[in-house]
């Protein structure tokens, strides 16, 4: 780092400690362009972490700035729907046709609060069946591990209540015998089963056909509803987000992330049409406007197939660059990818679940982060985490991350031979 920036890095430690935390671990942001960061030295470095998930189109993306500016004009007023929240469920339902209809809340938290609120309702039960690949957030509900036998669950993290933790039961991501025997033993007391298509808690696992009909023929057997956790993958993976590519049908689905567009939090909660059913009255308040227009810029850019293509292209060229390096230099690197987002970690037979995602070599994998961002390319300080590429990021810009992996193998190499 330069001199700037260690100071402000020091004075974060001090008076502001999660961002003196976060800033060691990455950097304190100065400002950003395309798919790069820039620190208080102006130093930039290659962005992998994507806003964490948010940054589908890039920073300062044209058509992201020009829908601030037209939110400026409106007062930026809050507490209000706006006329442009018309126009982006439009879009939505054009993007997901299968879904409606659509609520959209301030932020991912309030979405799932009423997303569960509305299978707890539908069903008149309470117990929620998550996976423990399932990404975390920011909902209590789902801070939670197995404690015991059938998936029984205790706090995560301090000031959860365990009886609130009791209404969460927790199954071992991919094992299809666990969760039909936990919905047995749960009985007619189970009003969701909650999916996150790729268990992101464990960076990327792509699922297979088979469990994901397993999950959704076993929840609806047992009377509870299937929602669909697509704040990451939503809009992101394609148009109609993992739905689409994996052919799931919930009964509801959640998003987030890359709707908002790296520019504000936005969350949206959609419902099959199917159903037919109606949200309820007990509604969150209404997202910012400046949100709301984010939003359909990024959508109305999404219709463009070649932003997809583009994403594509660019994880399948990083997905073969990484396998190529691991075996030029002996080193058990691999990349678990699907479309833009992947994830990075030193396993030998790769992270399948739980277990394996526990067996990661961590020492190796600071080592090979802190050399690569010495080369000017971010990465997750533990892994591994999931990452993510933009549609700002070019040809070139895959090059460099290689070029940097590869002087943090070099270098690896060389310290190990010593």
């Amino acid at each position: 780092m330069g001199q700037r920036a260690d100071e402000l890095l020091t004075q974060a430690r001090r008076a502001v400690p999660l961002a003196g935390r976060r800033g060691e671990e990455s950097l304190l942001l100065a400002k950003a362009q395309g798919c790069r960061v820039f620190d208080a030295d102006n130093v930039a470095y290659l962005d992998l972490f994507g806003g964490a998930g948010s940054n589908l189109l890039g920073y300062g993306n044209q058509y992201l700035l020009d829908a601030v500016r037209r939110a400026s004009t409106m007062g930026l007023a809050s507490g209000y729907h706006t006329a442009a929240e018309i126009e982006l469920v439009e879009l939505l339902e054009e993007h997901n046709p299968s879904l409606a209809p659509w609520v959209i809340t301030p932020s991912e938290n309030e979405a799932w609060q009423l997303a569960l609120r509305w299978c707890r309702r539908e069903t008149g039960r309470s117990i929620v069946v998550v996976f423990d690949g399932n990404r975390r957030g920011a909902v209590e509900a789902f801070h939670v591990a197995a404690a015991g036998p059938l998936g029984v669950s205790q706090p995560l993290v301090a000031g959860i209540p365990a009886e609130f933790a009791r209404k969460v039961r927790v199954v071992p991501w991919g094992d299809v015998e666990a969760l039909d025997n936990v919905l047995a033993e749960v009985g007619v007391d189970a009003a969701a089963v909650v999916l996150d298509p790729i268990a992101t808690q464990f960076g990327v696992i792509r699922p297979t056909p088979d469990f994901l009909r397993d999950v959704a023929r076993l929840t609806r057997a047992a009377g509870a509803r299937l929602v669909l956790d697509e704040t990451l993958t939503g809009f992101r993976l394609a148009r109609g987000g993992a739905s689409e590519v994996f052919g799931i049908e919930p009964d509801v689905a959640v998003f987030g992330g890359a709707l908002g567009g790296g520019v504000a939090r936005i969350g949206a909660v959609a419902w099959a049409r199917a159903l037919d059913t109606t949200p309820g009255d007990d509604l969150p308040g209404s997202p910012p406007p400046i949100a709301v227009l984010a939003a359909s810029a990024t959508l109305s850019v999404l219709r463009n197939e070649s932003v997809h293509q583009r994403l594509e292209e660019r994880g399948a060229q990083l997905e073969a660059g990484v396998a190529a390096l691991s075996g030029r230099f002996s080193r058990p690197l691999r990349c678990a990818r699907v479309g833009s987002i992947f994830a990075l970690a030193f396993s030998r037979l790769g992270v399948t679940d739980g277990n394996s995602f526990a067996r990661v070599d961590q020492e190796v994998w600071t080592r090979f982060a802190r050399i690569c961002r010495e080369a000017g390319v971010l990465l997750p300080a533990r892994s591994p985490v999931t990452s993510f590429l933009s549609h700002a990021h070019g040809d070139k810009d895959i090059e460099q991350a290689f070029e940097a992996m590869e002087t943090a193998l070099k270098k690896m190499q060389k310290e190990d031979e010593l």
